[in-house]
């Protein structure tokens, strides 16, 4: 019991410590100064997302690999041991992001996911707490389909899924408001401007950059939308304001009526197109 304590313990702290060093940074050389980020809506979602009992995406990811383990889940056995442990946790790594990169193209083609995930969509000025904004049902609907399945095709240590989830608070630096790409290493690793460009309010980038870390799955799904130098474009939808308050971030999907009924479900202009 103690040993988890620590282990929720230690994750704070480093999330506050990132958090903190990047909010820091936004302030010293933001891509875009014109516009404060929709701090309140942020926090709210990241409330109720805590409040419906996942902490954080990293931590339920990591969760939901641990139990199924426990029950016998994983057909393939992961190495722990020396250089088997970078072996192992790259493997992981591979099999969570390939997961993360088919759920968020789902989330951008399927109506009822889009719903939910336009929250994510619908900061005007996205910063590094836009990472949490997320819709509170969409980390369990992840346990019982990508985080489902890598564990029951990967049995992984506690080690690999601690060391997974100091990964992913990498997250936190891809939505900053920072002038920060990687040009020509943009196929393989995801960057600040990069994720800017899916979060971009234009059409003209609509369908691309769905990836988490590895960018590489954009260039096998056809979905790389490498960033031109100096492009950080403003970000938002078009077709609906931010909510106003607590209630409407809660319940985002079904306040979205009138909007899913314009666009008639179509998965290509309601969702931003595959």
């Amino acid at each position: 019991m103690r040993i988890g304590a620590y282990a929720q313990e230690s994750a704070a702290c480093l999330w506050l410590i990132v958090l903190a060093v990047t909010l820091a940074l936004e302030r010293w050389r933001p891509a875009r100064g014109e516009q404060r980020g929709d701090w309140w809506n942020n926090l709210r979602a990241w409330a109720l997302t805590i409040a419906a009992g996942f902490t954080s995406t990293p931590v339920a990811a990591g969760a939901a690999t641990l139990a199924i383990n426990a029950t016998g889940g994983g057909l393939i056995v992961l190495p722990t041991q020396g250089w088997g442990l970078a072996v192992g946790l790259l493997a992981y790594l591979a099999a969570m992001d390939f997961g993360e990169y088919l759920f968020h193209r789902a989330q951008h083609a399927i109506p009822a996911l889009w719903a939910m995930h336009s929250l994510h969509h619908s900061d005007p000025a996205v910063n590094v707490t836009t990472a949490g904004r997320h819709f509170w049902l969409e980390a369990a609907i992840k346990s019982v389909t990508i985080w489902l399945a890598v564990a029951l095709l990967l049995k992984a240590s506690a080690t690999i899924v601690a060391l997974y989830g100091v990964l992913q608070l990498y997250n936190l630096a891809l939505h900053a408001n920072l002038r920060l790409g990687f040009g020509p290493l943009s196929w393989l690793v995801n960057s600040p401007q990069y994720h800017r460009i899916h979060h971009a309010r234009d059409p003209s980038h609509f369908g691309g950059n769905y990836a988490a870390l590895l960018t590489i799955f954009d260039v096998i799904g056809g979905t790389y939308r490498r960033p031109e130098p100096g492009d950080f474009p403003q970000t938002g939808l078009d077709d609906r304001p931010p909510p106003a308050d607590l209630w409407q971030t809660l319940a985002w999907p079904w306040s979205a009526v009138t909007v899913r009924r314009a666009h008639a479900f179509s998965p290509g202009a309601y969702g931003r197109g595959t």
